[in-house]
Parts: C-alpha cells; structure tokens; sequence
C-alpha cells in the first residue's frame, strides 16, 4: 500500500475487534483512527476523524446498519465502507452496494481479502474534497478545575467570530459550574435544562434555546439552578452536538472536568480537542493522565487532534515549556500569557478579553490562538506555525 489510509472500527465484539486490529497492524499504511463497539458512537467518531475507510460491522437488526452507511456515505462520498458479516447471500450483498459500501468481509477473516479491499480503497483516498469548508467542533477541556477552560472557551468564540465572520456557537457542557453567560453578561431565557426536560431532543428546541450575544455569537448556556440539568447523558449531548455542527460553522464547547459518557460523547464528535494546562506539577500531573485516556481511545492517533495550550503562562515559572513537551510528549501549540488583572476585570464585568480592541497580552495570544485553529481565514492570514520539540530537556514524570 503506497499512502496511509486513516480507518475507523465499530464491532460489537471484543474479540472480532481484536482479530480485526491484529490484521491491519500487520498491513504496511494503514492507520486506526478509533474502533468502537457501538454503532451510534463509532459513526460519531468517523464524521469528526473522516477516515479514508469505515469498517462496519453488519448484523442484526440489518437496516440499522444498512441505514446509518447509507447516511454516512451520503455526507462522506469520499470514505470507503467495508462491511463484516457472519453470513451473506446475494440480496444482503445488493442491499449492501446500494447503502455505499465496497464490499462484505465474511467471518472467518481472510487477511489476503481484507487486503485487497483496502488496496482498491486507497485508490479512492486519491479524490480530493472540492473546495468545501469543513465544519469545527473545537473542545476546550481540563480535568483539573480552575485552569481557565471557560475563559478560554468563551474568548475564542468571539475571536473565532470577529475574525472569520462565520456562524460560531459556544456550548457550555460544564454543568457542574458552567459560568459563560457570566462572563459573557447575558441573561437567558432558556438553557440546556430546557433541553434536558424536553421530551424529544429536536434541532427547534435546541434553536430555540439558544441566546445570541452582542458579538454575533450563539450561546448554549447553563441553568442557574444545577439540579435542572443532572438528568442529562451522552444521548443528550450527542444529539445536541450533532444538530449544531449541521447548523454553525464552528462550534465551541467548554467541557466538564471529567472523563465520564457525557465528555467522551463530546470528544468522540470534536475535530480538535484544546487540552488546557498550566506550567506547575499538578497541572502537568493532571494532563498527563488525560493524554494516557486519549491515547487509549485512540485520539493521538490522528494528527494534531489534541492541541496542548499552556495558559497563564509566564517567564518566570518554575517549569519550562521544553520540560513540559518532553514530560507529556507533545508539543506546545499556544500560551496565553498571565495577564490577571485584565482577566479579573473582563470577567466581573462580563465582557469579553476579546472585544473590539483586544488590549493586554492576554487577549492577543487568545486571538493569535483563533488565527492558528483556523488558518487562511482570519483577517490577517498568519502562517500557522507549531513550536518544535526540543531534546535533552528533564523528564518530570513518567508514564506509569
């Protein structure tokens, strides 16, 4: 195989899934982006990572699959779709060609077969997109509280709008201690415990809960009173994740400070994941154990969709940003500079760093960060640049 194909697994057997790994880590070029076992998630998954071929597994009920590859390959023509199956006859096969899919792979494995199927699906990889913009969902996420994630969250929506001039929405999924419509002073009439309490999770309801703000951007806020929202799960979050990125340009979350089935419902939909941390060893200590999760569930596999962003960072802390590249194995995309008194200020009065004049050194690393997540469409078109690692640098812990 002469290019890397990008491919995303969903199996509901672990085993299945097992051997399936196995196989293609022994072809040379092939990639997995993420395997799931349920069928929902794992299409989630493949719409944020648009890999070059979705294996699907097909069992029953039957038109559950057939059905969600049909969509899929309606919204992805460029992704190839594979089929696995206990068992097949010539209408399942028909059935299966006309949902878009390539071909069934039938159990017992035949490794020649599978890869035969993905040699023809790299030629198809060849085909490039036509001049569409591709929708973000960027999540701003933690899991140490107080690092400064709805600030930054709420900032870069208004960045990200005032220099792309595109639909941006800002959701907060924070609903331990979601605070961005105070930082942003607005006053909602509705929030996601509307949504929550709803019956039938719907794109009206979820348009209609929406809170436009004086900058342009559309907020998803949180209720003043948390017990209105501790009904809500994955199923919630996913559906309302979906309806937003049909309906804005660019979607931004500020995530609760947790590995649970509502964050990883988020993550699995998100394009670029903005892991939050601070140059001090419990911070670091804590980031760590989020790219060890992100590592197992297979984000790190996808370039650059988790992006490191150090912020109040200063000069003068005790850790550097090489000793913090070498720790956590990546490299730093952002800082934002501690810049607390204009913090202070813009949250107590409720307005954005980011405004119309973007004074003080924090607000312009914010709106340098909105120039690089989406470059070749800010008003000034700086180059995205990424800072290289740097070698030799003291490892502070280790990976156990």
């Amino acid at each position: 195989m002469t290019q890397m194909l990008s491919l995303v697994l969903v199996d509901r057997s672990q085993g299945k899934r097992q051997q399936l790994r196995q196989a293609l880590e022994a072809l040379t070029g092939v990639q997995i982006a993420g395997e799931r076992a349920d069928l929902r998630s794992g299409l989630a998954l493949a719409h944020q990572v648009r890999p070059a071929v979705l294996l699907l597994e097909l069992a029953a009920p039957i038109e559950d699959a057939l059905g969600a590859a049909s969509q899929f390959k309606l919204e992805n023509p460029d992704t190839a779709i594979l089929f696995t199956a206990d068992a097949y006859d010539q209408d399942l096969l028909l059935q299966a060609m006309r949902s878009g899919a390539s071909d069934i792979l039938k159990w017992p494995l035949d490794r020649g077969v599978l890869g035969q199927a993905l040699e023809r699906a790299a030629a198809l990889q060849h085909r490039k997109q036509g001049g569409v913009s591709q929708r973000k969902v960027l999540t701003v996420f933690s899991n140490k509280g107080g690092s400064g994630v709805s600030t930054l969250a709420t900032n870069l929506a208004v960045s990200l709008k005032r220099q792309t001039q595109r639909e941006v929405v800002l959701v907060d999924f924070d609903y331990q201690s979601g605070d961005v419509a105070f930082f942003l002073r607005i006053d909602p009439k509705r929030s996601l415990g509307d949504i929550v309490a709803a019956t039938r999770v719907d794109s009206a309801i979820v348009q209609d809960t929406l809170t436009k703000h004086d900058s342009g951007v559309y907020v998803l806020p949180q209720p003043e009173q948390l017990d209105r929202v501790e009904g809500i799960g994955a199923e919630h979050v996913g559906t309302i994740l979906d309806i937003l990125a049909k309906t804005f340009d660019i979607v931004v979350v500020d995530a609760p400070h947790v590995f649970n089935e509502v964050s990883l419902e988020i993550f699995d939909r998100t394009s670029t994941i903005i892991l939050l941390t601070e140059l001090s060893v419990p911070s670091v200590r804590a980031a760590r154990r989020s790219l060890d999760i992100f590592e197992k569930l297979n984000f790190l596999a996808v370039p650059d969709r988790v992006r490191l962003v150090v912020n109040r960072f200063s000069e003068q802390s005790a850790l550097t940003t090489g000793q913090l590249e070498e720790t956590l194995e990546l490299p730093v995309f952002a800082t934002i500079a501690n810049d607390f008194t204009a913090v202070s200020e813009a949250i107590n009065l409720g307005r954005p760093l980011c405004g119309e004049k973007s004074e003080g050194r924090a607000a312009r690393d914010l709106v340098a960060l909105a120039h690089k997540l989406v470059p070749g469409e800010s008003s000034d078109g700086k180059p995205e640049t990424i800072p290289q690692r740097r070698p030799g640098r003291l490892r502070l812990f280790g990976r156990g």
